[in-house]
């Protein structure tokens, strides 16, 4: 099915593309490749010499005079001791005669708009030296030295220590971030040193908001600031990963270990049923969502997990992450921001003539950190012997049972798992001009990180550019680009799962050479599997470019283009020897898909800001226009002539071809007001208008105001702690949205393929909804803002109240509209809890500093109202995230008991006419005399009590360490592996080394039930045996670094050095059996959360970093 438009809400499309581009190139380049001094004259004008002759420069000039229209003005006597020139009889341009006249460069020239040529003497410099300094008397390097009025700079070296040329007169300033700067005229002393002190003002921190950025003491919403530096000393794969324990409000859960995987970030809460729960993420300005254009269910299933828009970032490039939580600070991405807003900034150029290049290489070796200790072929033998005796059944013979023999035996862990070594490289240089007019940063990236199971495999190229100059005082204008491919081989969540279950009694090889295989259940086994061509490939390119105008003083405009294309290939081929084909007799099954997805944003704004008095007033306003589309080409081939290299879709007997594609707009105005008071009092107004062509004519308009006020305490006359510098009291309130869901829920769909009376037709697969809206969520924000002790302690208290209304879930509907259910807003969703982050400089002193981050967050959430809608087992009055099932009472330890219970039953049977002694005897919750399905119940909750982070950074000499521990407290995991590893149903896979412990009348205090094959007391059903208590700390990851002596870096030619050893999950205290509790089989999903099911498990990673600055 594919739905196309003529026109959608983005209106300029690809000719304001071109236009953009073309301007912006032609001022760039007349920015960077302007006209010398010499060269002042048109190449025009030509002076004829009747005859050789020497002159003087006067009579030059007059020469230039009388045969253009230029006209001379300096000092006279200016030239009376300057040696004369030399002419021959000829014809020579004006520029090369006045090279000729003035050709030892010590005069100024400066050409009007009146053809007037004015000639000053420069004046004679000197070279001033000096060295800058703390105020502790520590060298300071990389301070801006510049003449006042010039474009001449230089920064200082790692020693503090300067050298610039300047004439007696002029001004030099010195300029450093966090300090004061300091200007001081040039006089006859040629040596000048200078002490900086702290500018406790601009050493304030600055946080990034929605379309700018705030001090932040002047912030009214929740806002996290990620400490970026610290996180890139673990040298992460991907942002989203290293965010884990380093924000209040933020769960990071991860699906699988395997090379590439993303994570999936919950902000305070799941907020959407069917729609995607992922905060908003905002790359240089660009906002861009995971999915992003997906438009139907197959794309969703197949190319999630590669559409993140994380993944095309290098967490190297990246300079500044802030988490905006609150509905002020949120509100004005409208309804984008119910699940909050990620804002990513990239680095960009440095205020140096000379380019600053870095460089960093790391090698790393991974390996599990737990694995499963399962049966060997002999273990395998006695257990499944021993389960068919109990059922009372014949035990086949070996032939059929054992078709390999009682010899073989396999571990497939080992025959799987292999020790992986990544590498990733980094490349940057940046730099631009002293007085901030050009800024430029460029970046290469190469990532190669390699599975623990064979065969799986994910590589990256990634590059950066950023630019930006300033083609005048008013204008400024940049671009922004960044282009990654990636290759994910193998990578599936099931791997590890079939590996672990697979029986050790199977060969690799038969005795011919060919794989063998277990004849009952069709499956290849792992080694020949983890063989089998399996990739996704993925292409990413991000453009943006932008204008900035001060239409006056205070009053700014800036217009912004942004363009992503992202392109995905997915190719997965089963081989004609794997079993299952050879059970469906075919040659092979080829699965292979295209995807792509574009977008194109347009923002303008404006932005005042103007201070008078004790008043601070700050405006943004902006309109903003969106356009996305994907599509996708799904090809299911089968019959092959080869299985290696005839392997394309042309080359298949059969041919199934699927495609489609959607495109959707969304039309944007939006404003955000800030007003402080003698920085004691804030108010902050923002709203948003959103038009979306996801909805249907009468809902496609969403309104999302917000307000926020805060009051500084600690300014208060009546308000005197000496030992508190700041404590800040905010509030906020507001309403945010959410569209995150497929495109036109309000239209019917249609599908080909129905067949009626001989003829092929098309039928509607959908029940539309033309009333379907918005999902709106209202969020109360309450927190104290402190910090004490001479800044020493800073920290952060919150309550928050998040409520979702108007969720879209299923009802039923009546069966003559030719369905049974339809999308409808009808639920509400309530997600509350506190958050609480702190910062402690532990100690401070020259030779060792302390530093230690904690935070913690606690959130529950309840479904309030489902008003008869229904998804899955959602109850009223419950958490999202509950398991339900059966309540083990005990084991079962004679026949007596069952008899008595089945006795007392209504029904003559308590629970199973196969109960035996060993089987689990669940709880009679209804006291009805009787197990049935009244008599499950609420068994667990996936979510935490509290989560958060523990971040210690140790500073002694050229040593730094840092260990970041994240933990989660009263969390419960569904573990699914119990029930295929430690209870017995067939011979048909592995099971884990504890069920040798399973219960017997000789063995009768344990909690394994019994081996009997068929399971006839189903004692896999759902229970309280498979929950368990998840609870974790973990030492997520381990820095040690050392910063070489700069004294020896200086006769390399190297500014920096440093080389770390690094280290991730560590280890981890937990009373989870299963490998990891921090895993989850399905993170993505928004019911699946805390579910086990043997996926990729984590990985330890080791790893040798070497870091240079030139």
């Amino acid at each position: 099915m594919e739905i196309k438009f003529t026109n959608t809400l983005f209106y300029p499309r690809k000719a304001i593309l071109k236009c953009i581009m073309k301007t912006f190139i032609l001022l760039f380049c007349t920015s960077v490749f302007s006209l010398t001094s010499t060269t002042i004259l048109s190449q025009d004008a030509k002076i004829s010499i009747d005859q050789n002759k020497v002159l003087s420069i006067d009579q030059v000039f007059d020469l230039i005079r009388t045969q253009t229209q230029y006209t001379f003005i300096y000092q006279e006597d200016m030239f009376k001791n300057a040696p004369k020139v030399t002419l021959e009889k000829g014809v020579i341009t004006a520029n090369k005669l006045l090279e000729l006249s003035l050709g030892n460069n010590n005069y100024e020239v400066i050409l009007t708009g009146t053809n007037e040529i004015i000639i000053k003497k420069k004046k004679q410099q000197s070279v001033v030296t000096g060295q800058v300094k703390d105020e502790n008397g520590m060298p300071l390097g990389g301070v801006t030295v510049l003449v006042k009025g010039s474009a001449n700079g230089v920064a200082t070296d790692i020693d503090g220590r300067y050298s610039i040329k300047a004439s007696k007169g002029e001004v030099l300033k010195f300029s450093y971030v966090g300090m004061m700067p300091v200007e001081i005229p040039v006089g006859d002393d040629l040596i000048i040193n200078i002490v900086l002190t702290v500018d406790s003002e601009s050493l304030e921190e600055v946080v990034l908001v929605g379309y700018g950025s705030q001090k932040r003491s002047d912030i009214t919403g929740s806002v996290t600031k990620v400490n970026v530096a610290e996180m890139n000393k673990t040298n992460p794969i991907s942002v989203d990963n290293a965010l884990v324990g380093r924000a209040s409000g933020v769960h990071v859960v991860t699906a699988s270990g395997a090379p590439g995987s993303n994570a999936s970030i919950r902000i305070r809460g799941i907020t959407s049923v069917f729609g995607n729960n992922e905060p908003l993420y905002v790359i240089d300005g660009l906002p861009m969502e995971i999915g992003q254009g997906q438009g139907n269910d197959f794309y969703a299933q197949n190319f999630s997990s590669t559409l993140s828009p994380l993944s095309s970032i290098n967490p190297m490039d990246i300079e500044s992450i802030d988490i905006l939580k609150d509905a002020s600070a949120t509100a004005i991405y409208g309804s984008r921001g119910a699940n909050g807003v990620v804002i990513i900034t990239t680095k960009k150029g440095s205020y140096s003539s000379v380019p600053n290049i870095s460089l960093s290489s790391t090698t790393s070796i991974s390996s599990f950190t737990n694995d499963y200790s399962m049966l060997d072929a002999n273990q395998y033998h006695s257990v499944v012997e021993e389960a068919y005796g109990n059922a009372g059944a014949t035990i086949p013979n070996d032939d059929e049972l054992y078709p390999f023999g009682r010899e073989v035996n396999t571990n497939w862990q080992e025959q799987t798992d292999q020790t992986a070594i990544n590498t990733n490289y980094y490349l940057n240089a940046n730099g631009g001009s002293l007085n901030g007019s050009s800024l430029y940063s460029l970046s290469a990236g190469v990532t190669d990180q390699k599975g623990v199971i064979y065969g799986t495999n994910y590589k990256r190229n990634n590059l950066r550019a950023k630019l930006e100059t300033s083609l005048s005082d008013k204008l400024r204008v940049g671009v922004n680009f960044n282009y990654s491919d990636s290759n994910n081989k193998g990578s599936n969540t099931t791997f590890y799962y079939q590996i672990i279950k697979y029986r050790p009694d199977i060969p690799i090889f038969e005795e011919d050479g060919s794989y063998a295989n277990d004849p009952a259940n069709f499956q290849s086994n792992p080694y020949a599997k983890v063989r089998y061509p399996s990739y996704v490939d993925s292409k990413n390119l991000i453009l943006s470019l932008f204008a900035e105008y001060e239409l006056t003083k205070g009053l700014q405009f800036k217009s912004t283009y942004s363009y992503t294309k992202g392109d995905n290939e997915s190719f997965r081929y089963t081989p004609s020897y794997d079993p299952f084909e050879l059970r469906n007799n075919r040659k092979g099954t080829l699965n292979q898909s295209n995807s792509g997805y574009s977008s194109r944003i347009w923002d303008n704004t404006l932005t005042f800001s103007k201070s008078f008095n004790r008043h601070d007033i700050n405006t943004v306003a902006g309109v903003s226009f969106t356009e996305n589309s994907s599509e996708y080409t799904s090809i299911r081939a089968t019959d092959f002539p080869d299985d290696d290299v005839m392997v394309t879709p042309g080359a298949a007997s059969s041919l199934n071809l699927t495609s489609g594609g959607t495109i959707s707009g969304l039309a944007s105005y939006f404003l955000r007001a800030n007003y402080n008071f003698d920085n004691k009092y804030y108010l902050t107004f923002t709203g948003r208008a959103d038009n979306s062509t996801k909805f249907g004519p009468k809902n496609q308009w969403g309104y999302f105001p917000s307000g926020a006020i805060a009051w500084r305490i600690s300014k208060e006359k009546f308000f005197n702690v000496d030992f508190i510098d700041d404590l800040k009291l905010r509030t906020s309130y507001g309403k945010t949205g959410s569209a995150n869901f497929s495109d036109f829920q309000y239209a019917t769909f249609f599908e080909a393929g129905s067949y009626y009376n001989n003829n092929n037709g098309v039928i509607s697969n959908t029940i539309p909804n033309p009333d379907i809206k918005w999902e709106t969520t209202d969020q109360l924000d309450i927190a104290l803002d402190f910090s004490m002790w001479d800044r020493r302690i800073n920290g952060s208290v919150g309550y928050f109240n998040k409520n979702t209304s108007d969720q879209i879930l299923l009802r039923d509907v009546i069966l003559e509209t030719g369905g049974t259910s339809q999308y409808s807003n009808i639920g509400d969703f309530l997600n509350k809890g506190f958050e609480f982050q702190i910062g402690v400089d532990v100690i401070a002193t020259e030779r060792f500093q302390w530093t230690s981050e904690f935070n913690m967050t606690t959130i529950k959430s309840k479904v309030l109202k489902l008003n008869g809608g229904y998804y899955r087992n959602l109850i009223e009055g419950e958490s999202i995230s509950y398991f339900e099932g059966y309540r083990v009472a005990k084991i079962f330890q004679n026949q007596e008991e069952i008899d008595a219970l089945n006795a007392a039953s209504p029904n003559g049977v308590y629970q199973s006419n196969n109960t035996a002694p060993g089987d689990f005897m669940y709880v009679d919750v209804n006291n009805d005399g009787y197990i049935g399905g009244d008599d499950r119940d609420i068994i667990g909750n996936a979510e935490p009590d509290f989560f958060g982070g523990f971040n210690n950074i140790f500073r002694f000499g050229n040593f730094e360490v840092s260990a970041l521990f994240n933990y989660s407290v009263g969390n419960y995991l569904y573990n699914s592996n119990k029930k295929d590893l430690l209870i017995f149903s067939n011979y048909n896979n592995n099971y884990s080394k504890e069920i040798l412990g399973a219960w017997t009348s000789q063995n009768p205090n344990v909690d394994i039930p019994r081996l009997v094959s068929g399971d006839p007391n189903n004692n896999r059903r759902d229970s309280d045996f498979f929950i368990e208590d998840a609870s974790f700390i973990k030492l997520k990851n381990l820095n040690i670094t050392y910063k070489f002596n700069p004294d020896i870096l200086k006769k390399l030619f190297i500014q920096r050095a440093s080389v770390s050893l690094s280290a991730s999950n560590v280890f981890v205290i937990t009373k989870y059996s299963g490998l990891d509790p921090e895993v989850n089989y399905n993170a993505a999903s928004n019911f699946s959360q805390g579910y086990d099911s043997a996926s990729y498990p984590s990985v330890r990673t080791f790893t040798l970093g070497l870091n240079l600055n030139l």
